[in-house]
């Protein structure tokens, strides 16, 4: 299989795949996947007319997504699988390595009956996007304040669009924002998390257009307390990628989210904020806001080989 590696150019053919499947969770896309390029090498092929996406960490290789678009009312869509699954097996130092990561829960039985065992990955939260616009009714009471705080305290504080000359600036604020998320959470897998994700929040930033990212930001005292980035999955569903904020501004947090969706409220009827990352304190956050859905998504390995 002659694999080759992914690039900014060829988001245009990831994209003509990726709105081709339907599928509903936030990694059928090319920004999320591509902002951890230096942490995972990243490679594609066609195979039968399948994009087929490998991540390689060291010396193995796994697939972060299904191959698109996803058929498997077809015969030829499993012959895909297994092919790209056979590749892994047959390249990978440690083969228990390969797997195929977001599958969605609405597939697992195709799967199960054909030779494959699912696990849990995560679990993705979505949101009506005119409610969190609103934020009306006690179930939002706390947000709601936490906003009038804000507004009060701010008046003159609007979002505007990111531009490349907020790179910088954007970084300085995640670095003091991973400080102090750092000196409050002192677990060595969170922190370890934070670390990891400044390259990812770097690439995003800065290469944001590219991307296809649409991302907003928060002047006070003429300096960047909060920026917020995300992308379309498809027409009515846009996933917040990034969001972060000087977190010694009461409601600066809730004020980003809410005046992003009251934004983005008039083309998308869904707002997913992804997954929690396994942290109780961002599940707590995430569920505050009252999610219409949880999207559990699925890592599936082969166990007939």
């Amino acid at each position: 299989m002659q694999l080759q590696p992914l690039t900014l150019n060829d988001k245009p053919i990831f994209d003509t795949y990726a709105h081709r499947t339907g599928i509903r969770l936030s990694h059928y896309a090319f920004a999320p996947l591509y902002v951890w390029e230096e942490h995972f090498q990243f490679y594609w092929t066609l195979l039968a007319e399948h994009l087929c996406i490998f991540a390689k960490q060291g010396e193995d290789y796994f697939m972060p997504i299904l191959p698109m678009p996803c058929e498997t009312e077809d015969r030829t869509y499993l012959n895909v699988i297994c092919q790209a699954y056979q590749f892994m097996l047959e390249s990978n130092r440690n083969p228990h390595i390969a797997r195929i990561e977001n599958v969605p829960q609405a597939m697992i039985v195709f799967f199960q009956k054909n030779g494959f065992s699912a696990t849990v990955k995560e679990t993705e939260y979505l949101y009506e996007a005119e409610t969190l616009a609103g934020l009306r009714g006690g179930r939002y009471k706390q947000q709601r304040h936490a906003y009038n705080v804000f507004v009060a305290e701010h008046p003159a504080a609007k979002l505007r669009p990111h531009t490349p000359a907020d790179q910088d600036a954007c970084l300085l604020l995640y670095d003091r924002w991973r400080k102090k998320r750092s000196e409050r959470y002192d677990d060595p897998i969170y922190n370890a998390m934070l670390d990891d994700s400044r390259s990812a929040h770097r690439i995003g930033v800065s290469q944001a257009e590219a991307l296809g990212l649409l991302g907003r930001i928060v002047h006070i005292n003429e300096k960047i307390r909060g920026y917020t980035f995300g992308y379309p999955l498809n027409a009515d569903t846009f996933c917040i990628l990034f969001e972060v904020t000087d977190l010694q501004i009461k409601g600066l947090a809730q004020f980003i989210y809410r005046e992003f969706c009251k934004e983005l409220m008039d083309t998308y009827r869904w707002i997913n904020a992804m997954d929690d990352s396994g942290l109780e304190n961002l599940k707590r956050v995430k569920n505050a806001y009252h999610p219409i859905k949880l999207i559990p998504s699925y890592n599936i390995v082969m166990t007939k080989k």
